[in-house]
């Protein structure tokens, strides 16, 4: 585990997207992030923009089988993704925010139902799970309210047990709700998080990081 933050912003999950064996981290960082996260997530380090945006964890959802990006990506951004083994699909979705707009795993996934369905079964495709359209609370925003992995998941704290069933059931791992950087419910904005580690903002206490690591099935 690391508390960190990115030029001293700890909504480190805008920043950053993981799977289990590759992060993306942003051109512009500096080696003290980049050390802290190849410590706690153990993965090939990848930096890359996202049409020039250091938002790579707004604009783009993963897992182990694929990513999705924003339709301003870029060709050359596409490709060297693609070098890491990844699946890579340019979304036409009309919101390019689709960390904010997918939470998913290698075994299933949620999407903002707003999302059109032709779209989210190509997201399918690329991704290898089915994308299950649902809202968390009130929001259709459910990528920035759910980290998923493939060993657990943490969701806002305005989670119904009805939707905590759901995402037991879309994602097919267990997991709870939780807060991050003192108090903040849109979990993946605070916390980077795979099956070997996590970094979470340096705002988030104590009992967030054992909250988080409960949910997460990250206590050895």
């Amino acid at each position: 585990m690391r508390r960190t933050s990115y030029f001293g912003n700890p909504w480190i999950g805008m920043f950053i997207k993981t799977n289990d064996s590759v992060t993306m981290l942003p051109i512009d960082s500096v080696n003290k992030l980049d050390a802290a996260v190849a410590a706690s997530l153990k993965t090939e380090i990848v930096k890359v923009g996202m049409a020039d945006s250091n938002l790579l964890g707004i604009y783009t959802a993963m897992n182990s089988n694929g990513v999705v990006l924003p339709n301003i990506a870029r060709k050359e951004e596409m490709a060297l993704l693609k070098k890491s083994g990844l699946n890579v699909h340019i979304s036409e979705a009309r919101d390019n925010a689709l960390g904010n707009n997918i939470a998913v795993n290698d075994k299933g996934g949620i999407i903002n139902p707003h999302i059109p369905r032709a779209e989210a079964k190509v997201m399918e495709d690329v991704l290898g799970v089915e994308l299950v359209p649902m809202k968390i609370g009130e929001y259709s925003t459910v990528g920035s309210a759910c980290i998923a992995t493939n060993t657990g998941f943490l969701a806002h704290y305005g989670c119904s047990e009805h939707d905590l069933k759901e995402l037991r059931g879309a994602l097919k791992v267990d997991g709870n709700k939780g807060t991050v950087n003192t108090g903040t419910g849109f979990v993946s904005y605070g916390a980077v998080v795979n099956r070997n580690g996590y970094v979470v903002g340096e705002k988030t206490t104590a009992f967030e990081i054992g909250r988080l690591e409960e949910a997460l099935g990250l206590i050895r």
